[in-house]
């Protein structure tokens, strides 16, 4: 009974294709629209998180509480003391890749003559290099550590702006200046081995990088800023933070998502944005799928008399419309899909690039992800608003009576 009700259905559908193809192909353009501002939407997400990870702030980060909580009058006056008993705790979890310490300070850097204010790193070379080699593009020279030649001698790369500021060189000597843990003026004497690009031009005239063991004897302590730790997957950080939480009581855990403020600044936009898309779609396909099925009310009203005269209940007419605008919903939808599955195909392809966001120098390519759930979500989206739309003109077609559709000119 269901397929006759069915086949009728798409005859019904049908009788003015020109009509029904307007309608579908508002419905695909929708779809489609939904599938690729999804997709790059989801990647957008993936870069930006990725780049947050393994530019800066690895999955998770270990602190002393008081760090987070107050201002350090002396460098690592909240640092973290006897960090390598903490690593080989963290190490021992399944999920994690490596964990290592990191510090951060600042100071002048000077040529001799000139001088310009820094913020610093001090890093495991080896260890940041598995972390943040992809992200970090060298413009010249190598990363710390990799002059198996000088691995004793106290080595600085630069960002651009910082090299250029000081018309610094690869092999050139600068020296860096800042206080101790004790609040003593000290200097020590760096070579410089690499410049890089950090991408955003603020960090590039401010940012440099150094050793581990350089910025403690410069500062004179063996304490750490903090301990940041890599995972196998991005998808365990939850799960991690929670068992440190449990093995490292009196720190305080902070996740990646946690520090990045611009990541989370961006999500809520780009869903804003994704949203208010939805929306208009969800309107302009509801206004063309309504005006479609009341066009076709308007001409179909005497076989609606003809329909209740010979005994088919208003629960039946109304089931009739309503099978019509699923199937114009269903063919629309399913062919939504195939079309963006090849637009995204040809769009990864294309390697068509993105001009550089904003606060950044590099560009980046435009990409679609292919999510299941984004196409398995607009095609019953795309279902719902076709069934929706020929709701209220189905009522009003189940609701004539008898004599008046039938008298109907």
């Amino acid at each position: 009974m269901k397929t006759k009700f069915l086949k009728l259905a798409f005859k019904n559908v049908t009788r003015n294709m020109r009509r029904t193809l307007i309608t579908s192909m508002i419905m695909v353009f929708g779809c489609i629209a939904l599938i690729l501002a999804g997709g790059f939407i989801k990647y957008s997400f993936w870069g930006l998180s990725e780049t947050s990870i393994r530019g800066r702030y690895g999955h998770l980060q270990v602190f002393q509480p008081e760090s987070l909580e107050k201002e350090e009058d002396m460098p690592l006056q909240y640092g973290i003391s006897r960090p390598d008993s903490l690593i080989r705790v963290i190490g021992k979890l399944d999920e994690v890749r490596f964990a290592m310490s990191r510090i951060s300070f600042m100071g002048l850097i000077s040529n001799g003559d000139k001088s310009v204010a820094f913020m610093g790193r001090a890093v495991n070379p080896e260890k940041e290099q598995k972390l943040t080699g992809f992200s970090m593009k060298m413009e010249t020279g190598h990363h710390l550590g990799e002059d198996v030649f000088a691995q004793n001698e106290d080595e600085v790369i630069l960002a651009k702006g910082v090299a250029k500021s000081l018309k610094a060189e690869i092999g050139d000597y600068l020296t860096v200046m800042t206080t101790t843990t004790t609040g003593i003026l000290n200097a020590m004497d760096v070579k410089v081995v690499g410049i890089f690009s950090t991408g955003v031009p603020e960090m590039d005239v401010r940012f440099l990088s150094v050793k581990l063991s350089t910025a403690q004897t410069l500062l004179n302590s063996e304490r750490v800023s903090n301990i940041i730790v890599v995972l196998n997957e991005t998808d365990s950080t939850d799960k991690v933070a929670a068992q440190l939480s449990e093995h490292l009581s009196g720190f305080a855990i902070k996740k990646w998502h946690e520090l990045a403020t611009f990541y989370r600044a961006v999500v809520k936009l780009y869903n804003a944005i994704f949203t208010f898309l939805g929306i208009l779609i969800f309107i302009v396909v509801l206004l063309a799928t309504s005006n479609t099925m009341m066009m076709s009310i308007f001409e179909r009203t005497k076989e609606i008399g003809t329909l209740m005269a010979i005994g088919t209940s208003e629960k039946r007419v109304l089931a009739n419309f309503l099978m019509e605008g699923l199937v114009i919903g269903l063919l629309a939808s399913a062919t939504g899909l195939l079309l963006s599955l090849v637009l995204s195909f040809v769009i990864n392809q294309s390697g068509i690039m993105m001009p550089p966001p904003p606060g950044s120098t590099t560009g980046f390519p435009l990409n679609v992800h292919y999510v299941g759930k984004i196409y398995l979500g607009t095609f019953i989206f795309m279902l719902l608003t076709a069934v929706l739309s020929t709701l209220i003109p189905a009522f009003k077609a189940s609701r004539k009576r008898i004599v008046d559709a039938l008298g109907h000119i």
